[in-house]
């Protein structure tokens, strides 16, 4: 048998390979681990992706129309309401008060027909609130919607949020219905208070003219010469 013979079964058994069930087992071990811990990521990354989301509709309305709507019902150019430019220099003008009433018809009607107009006014106002009333309701359903179906905290904020600004501009609605009640009650009231004033004021101011001494008149004679 010559030397290469001998040498090629010594290489075949070299080339054998070992099985290590241990190792086997320890790799398989680690490798399962690192998949759990790649799960536990993915599900992290989703759940932190699903706080970040947004409501799929939030319950928003707009009350900025109607708002203005009012607000210029109430600043008709000249008149008693509330949002009229120059309104406390137009308010003196109707109520002087103290100014003896030279036209009692006139300025009677131009009083009555002033304040007739703010009431008008606040009755078109009242309309144009009545106008908020069923897309607030709309939105106030759609928040209890939501309320039970909020996922993460940005969803949470979100309807939070929706809540205060809702709240706000019902507080701007209820604050402009409370200036048309003011605004009614100021102007029937002066109304009432100016009446009497001046018919009073009339009255002194005739008093005080009958009471003045007049100038005796020249004397003038009736002989009729011939």
């Amino acid at each position: 048998m010559s030397l290469a013979a001998g040498i090629a079964p010594r290489l075949a058994l070299a080339q054998i390979a070992v099985y290590d069930p241990a190792n086997y087992a320890e790799n398989v071990l680690h490798y399962v681990n690192q998949l759990t811990q790649i799960k536990y990521q993915i599900d992290q990354v989703k759940y932190q992706l699903q706080a970040l989301t947004k409501l799929p509709s939030a319950p928003w309305r707009n009350v900025g129309q109607s708002l203005q709507t009012i607000g210029g019902v109430m600043g008709s150019a000249h008149s008693l309401g509330y949002a009229a430019s120059g309104v406390g220099t137009t308010f003196h003008g109707y109520f002087p008060v103290t100014r003896p009433v030279t036209d009692w018809p006139a300025e009677q009607r131009s009083e009555s027909q002033a304040a007739v107009n703010v009431f008008g006014a606040a009755v078109e106002a009242t309309a144009e609130q009545q106008a908020t009333v069923d897309p607030g309701r709309a939105a106030i359903q759609r928040m209890k919607q939501l309320n039970g179906t909020v996922n993460g905290h940005e969803q949470a904020l979100e309807l939070q949020n929706s809540a205060a600004v809702y709240s706000a501009e019902e507080l701007m609605l209820l604050r402009q219905a409370v200036m048309a009640q003011t605004n009614i009650q100021a102007v029937y009231f002066a109304s009432r208070v100016n009446e009497e004033a001046q018919r009073d004021e009339a009255a002194r101011a005739a008093l005080s003219l009958l009471a003045t001494p007049q100038a005796a008149p020249p004397n003038v004679s009736l002989r009729v010469t011939p």
